[in-house]
């Protein structure tokens, strides 16, 4: 579904991405994991095309998306969360999840008399509702960002970004600065949107949540990848347990 073939990322002398290449299948949760500085935020970006590789190609479903802006990639059914929180602080859950639909309303001058607007709403408010069910946020869509915890902030992120029915959904590190039972939840989150249908690439330090939902995992160091397996064959790698891990902590 997802091939990165080679791509280069430097910031002035230093190559934050280096030759990186890796394909995520189809309907599979696949992990990107690595130290800090690895690279991996940079490589969401430039999936999204927020930052243009120096070097290679993003090709999605055939398509290259490298001569695309950052706002045609959710045309492309791809969405994503962030590591810091970006959430609209003005407005409420519900309104924050709304955003993630409204672009595909086609406005125009005719959609004034043909009632399209109208229909759009109602099936967008529904949509909206749904996913809030999904993330048990439901009782929460009058509140506004700074009247929840942190934990419910995630989840208000992630449904943003599920609301538009992403076939490729990329989550940056979304059990960081949870508690022992939000990360439990989150993980079965991640596992209940995979189930859905929609393929996951997670980008994320907590090796519990990692090894439980990955199918894939590939790892990265210093903008290079040098791993790539199931759960069992990286927890077992020499190379990803002395550069990532730590041998003390693995064993």
């Amino acid at each position: 579904m997802l091939e990165i073939k080679n791509v280069t990322v430097s910031f002035g002398g230093l190559k934050a991405v280096n030759d990186f290449s890796m394909n995520v299948k189809e309907g599979k949760i696949h992990s990107l994991i690595g130290p800090n500085g690895a690279g991996k935020t940079t490589l969401f970006n430039v999936i999204t095309r927020i930052i243009t590789p120096q070097q290679g190609d993003i090709i999605f479903k055939g398509e290259s998306l490298n001569d695309l802006h950052p706002h045609d990639i959710i045309h492309k059914s791809i969405s994503r969360t962030f590591q810091n929180l970006q959430l609209f602080q003005s407005m409420n859950v519900f309104q924050n999840i709304y955003s993630g639909i409204v672009y595909q309303y086609n406005k125009s001058f005719f959609s004034i008399f043909s009632g399209s607007r109208v229909s759009f709403e109602r099936d967008a408010t529904d949509k909206v509702l749904e996913v809030a069910e999904m993330f048990d946020i439901k009782n929460r869509l009058s509140s506004y960002p700074s009247q929840l915890p942190y934990g419910i902030l995630k989840r208000v992120e992630m449904a943003r970004a599920v609301v538009s029915d992403p076939v490729l959904l990329l989550l940056d590190e979304p059990a960081a600065g949870l508690n022992y039972l939000e990360t439990e939840e989150i993980k079965d989150i991640i596992k209940m949107v995979n189930k859905k249908g929609k393929t996951v690439l997670l980008v994320e330090h907590d090796m519990n949540v990692v090894m439980n939902v990955s199918d894939v995992i590939t790892v990265m160091n210093f903008g290079k990848k040098i791993a790539e397996g199931t759960p069992e064959e990286i927890s077992n790698n020499e190379e990803v347990i002395k550069v990532y891990l730590g041998e003390e902590e693995h064993a």
